[in-house]
């Protein structure tokens, strides 16, 4: 009874923590896509014309960015004076923001959109409960690299700070999440079938081994000598299923052109995109496709995604010897493969990534990881800047975390500024496609991965080193002004403003102090026109995630600006 009392206790706990959660995204996404960026701290009062309704709160810390964190009860009143305030429950809550969101969209989506994204919410709020009652009281993050990488891609419970279905995985179920999800510490040897090569198709652009020698080997027992020229594709387990139901599988597979050799070799774990695993021995990782919608795409690996990824490893692979950034770097995509086949590449192709920290003994963590809330402990990044200020409770001296930030600065922010200032590359370096390493708490190495999200300035390459790396019609060649606003959203919108949020509660200290540091940083480097921009221009960019999800523009996001802080906390 007893143990049985606890588990209620501990799921009805659960299930509340992630609905505050939820409803803390939501809000705070509705905010800042609407227009309300001047957000005070105490009591919260937002009309909503739309529904002639007025929403009331409690604003517990204001965040000059927009990660604000609200008290735990929301009422809502009518507009009208002396109207009672009713309180508001989470399904409420939701109900409520996207009626008005369908109102202000005026274009006759009604009910039947409210509803979808409304399953969707619940869909992750319930994936988030699951999450958080699966998890054991706080420890200390383990010391081995290894596990400590693994660590830091399996922690993200919570997910994106301004996204409405950060959790959503619309295609798994409960049995699939137990198997498959990151967050429940998952781990699982991956399938893999043998392609002919008349159906084969492959690109590499890096060096870099694809195939454990004990996979190859197997495969090799398996498939006998007169089939020992047949490539090997790993496969998500989940994907190997559901790709075996298909019927352009099976007549692959009955003209011998296809061949499942089903699962064979190690473990291997979820990174915190789900789909992309790593074999914590081996120096390559795989970005597999997964027909499952994860957020607001079902994931599988285009052609003219791997294409672009394909394009921007070869071009930064050519000019990585030239850098002069010490303690940056990024992780190439080697090349992919995939099936010569119009109903299956997609569902098949596989980038092969670069991961080569167990043979050098590092242990990047992905900075999400660090950032992530905890539900009973600081999030790690603040229990890091303790240890690299050997404070370990009460607020960190300002200047401490000062410190860290200006060092953080130095191995991200200016290394990737230079490289879009000299060579026109824009990378995706949003927190869950960038890592860091930690030396006694304080960062020394910075690493980006995910070539697919690069942007490259056609006008710079065309005047740079490498003109004719790449094609014409390559997909990573971007104008330069759309590539300049990709840089500023995913580095300083949703990278930079993330991590002074919770910096800024490691020492108890306003947010406008870091982003002064970070000012004074960003003078400290080059003078120029990018530089000039950032120090000078009102705004920013930001992907509106809330609005973006609810019209059905996933692929083609919305973006909205929001006031640059760097700009308003000049002298």
């Amino acid at each position: 009874m007893i143990d049985q009392q606890r588990l209620v206790h501990r799921l009805t706990g659960a299930r509340a923590r992630a609905e505050r959660a939820a409803q803390q995204r939501l809000l705070n996404a509705f905010l800042r896509e609407t227009g309300h960026t001047a957000v005070p701290r105490g009591p919260l009062r937002l009309p909503l014309p739309a529904s002639g309704a007025v929403l009331l709160g409690t604003v517990a810390r204001r965040s000059v960015f927009g990660h604000h964190v609200y008290g735990p009860e929301f009422r809502v009143q009518d507009e009208a004076p002396g109207s009672p305030a009713v309180p508001l429950d989470h399904d409420g809550l939701v109900r409520l923001l996207l009626a008005e969101l369908d109102a202000r969209a005026g274009d006759g989506g009604g009910s039947a959109r409210c509803a979808e994204l409304s399953a969707q919410i619940e869909n992750s709020v319930a994936r988030t409960s699951r999450y958080l009652a699966h998890r054991r009281p706080p420890t200390p993050p383990p010391t081995d690299p290894a596990a400590l990488i693994r660590h830091a891609e399996q922690s993200l419970l919570f997910g994106h700070p301004f996204h409405p279905t950060p959790k959503s995985a619309e295609g798994f179920d409960e049995d699939d999440l137990a198997r498959y999800a990151p967050e429940l510490g998952a781990s699982f040897p991956l399938c893999f079938v043998a392609v002919a090569p008349e159906l084969l198709v492959e690109r590499r652009v890096a060096p870099g081994p694809w195939v454990p020698p004990e996979v190859a080997n197997a495969a090799r027992r398996a498939l006998g000598p007169d089939r020992h020229d047949r490539a090997l594709l790993p496969v998500h387990p989940w994907q190997a299923g559901y790709l075996m139901r298909q019927e352009p599988v099976e007549e692959l597979v009955a003209q011998g052109l296809l061949i499942s050799l089903g699962p064979l070799g190690a473990e291997v774990y979820p990174t915190s995109s789900v789909r992309t695993v790593c074999a914590p021995a081996f120096p390559t990782a795989w970005k597999l496709p997964l027909h499952v919608r994860i957020t607001n795409f079902v994931r599988t690996n285009p052609m003219d995604h791997v294409r672009r990824a394909a394009d921007a490893s070869l071009l930064l692979g050519a000019l990585r010897p030239g850098w002069a950034h010490p303690g940056f770097d990024v992780l190439l995509e080697t090349g992919y493969r995939t099936v010569n086949h119009p109903e299956l590449a997609d569902d098949l192709a596989v980038l092969y990534r670069e991961h080569p920290f167990a043979r050098r003994g590092e242990a990047p963590r992905v900075v999400a990881g660090l950032l992530e809330e905890r539900p009973d402990a600081e999030p790690d990044l603040v229990q890091e800047v303790r240890r690299a200020s050997r404070c370990p409770s009460g607020p960190v001296p300002a200047e401490h975390v000062a410190e860290w930030l200006r060092r953080y600065l130095r191995i991200s922010l200016l290394p990737l500024l230079a490289l879009f200032r000299t060579d026109g590359v824009s990378l995706e370096a949003h927190v869950q496609n960038s890592l860091v390493c930690l030396d006694d708490g304080w960062p020394v190495r910075f690493f980006v991965r995910d070539m697919e999200g690069i942007s490259v300035s056609r006008q710079t390459l065309a005047g740079g080193p490498e003109p004719e790396l790449l094609p014409a019609d390559s997909p990573v060649l971007y104008p330069e002004s759309e590539a300049w606003m990709r840089l500023k959203y995913y580095l300083l919108t949703n990278h930079i403003g993330h991590l002074v949020h919770v910096l800024a509660r490691a020492g108890g200290a306003d947010e406008e102090r870091l982003w002064r540091v970070l000012r004074e940083v960003l003078r400290s480097g080059v003078a120029d026109c990018w530089t000039e921009d950032l120090l000078e221009s009102p705004a920013l960019p930001a992907k509106a995630n809330l609005t973006s999800r609810f019209t059905g523009r996933g692929e083609r996001p919305l973006y909205v600006q929001v006031p640059n802080p760097i700009c308003e906390v000049s002298p």
